[in-house]
């Protein structure tokens, strides 16, 4: 049972969070901070953006 708690706790803040970014005007830097973990940009100039998310598996 504590485990189910603890599932229904983490979805409650996972649509919290969802709800702030459904919901903005502007993006601001933090708000581009929790969506990136980091831009790496090639010799010939080229970023590569590694996100904070995975995209979903389509099965």
């Amino acid at each position: 049972m504590l485990s189910s708690h603890k599932v229904v706790e983490n979805i409650r803040k996972l649509k919290q969070e969802l709800a702030q970014f459904l919901n903005f005007d502007e993006l601001t830097p933090e708000i581009l901070h929790r969506l990136i973990d980091r831009i790496e940009i090639k010799a010939d100039g080229t970023p590569k953006i590694f996100y904070r998310f995975s995209a979903p598996k389509i099965e």
